[in-house]
């Protein structure tokens, strides 16, 4: 018995669907792509939409099918990275809580690998030509949050430091030494860097230097 001509319609709707979901989301990634390369070379204020949607070769007009604009594009490009950074936290460091001077050590590792790994858009973000404050400012407070949940294991519950302001503190801290660093290595090496976030990072937890 063969197939229905309506069975057989909607079948070709569903192929037809994916097809053009797979289609959008080609699109989707190549203006991604496009758009990290030429935000890296020329920073926010100088690429255009237009530039964008040209090098991933599609219409001006396509960009606007998926991105409000390119501030769009570079956040969610940002809190991409952060996630990234949020799970190599949470895979790393996590299980540590309840040792302090493992899990400050790991986790300054993490970051330096972070900025090694996204170093244009570390720069883009915190850099001194930093071009996107509110992005910039709403990752703090996303790493922020996510570190506050982490700074409450039971030895640091002693400590006399508040867990919010300890949490901006530490991300503050991050968020300057390792933009300083990675804009230019030569600085200070790297087992130094490592090191110093390490020790100032259990002196301010402890709640100063014993």
């Amino acid at each position: 018995m063969g197939v229905s001509p309506r069975r057989k319609a909607k079948s070709q709707r569903a192929r037809g669907g994916r097809a053009a979901e797979r289609a959008r989301a080609a699109t989707h990634a190549a203006l991604r792509d496009s758009g990290r390369k030429l935000l890296a070379e020329r920073g926010l204020h100088a690429v255009t939409s237009h530039a964008i949607a040209s090098a991933a070769g599609v219409a001006a007009g396509t960009f606007y099918l998926h991105f409000r604009d390119k501030e769009a594009l570079f956040r969610e490009l940002v809190f991409e990275a952060v996630a990234v950074l949020e799970q190599r936290l949470e895979t790393h460091v996590r299980p540590l809580r309840e040792r302090p001077a493992d899990a400050a050590r790991v986790r300054a590792e993490v970051m330096l690998g972070f900025a090694e790994d996204h170093g244009e858009l570390v720069a883009l973000l915190f850099g001194r030509a930093a071009e996107a404050a509110g992005v910039a400012a709403d990752a703090l407070d996303r790493l922020a949050a996510h570190l506050e949940a982490n700074l409450c294991a039971p030895d640091t519950a002693k400590s006399t430091l508040h867990p919010t302001v300890a949490a901006q503190a530490i991300v503050g801290m991050w968020t300057r030494v390792v933009t300083w660093w990675a804009e230019s290595p030569g600085r200070a090496p790297r087992d130094a860097v490592l090191q110093t976030l390490v020790d100032l990072q259990l002196s301010g937890i402890r709640g100063g230097p014993k």
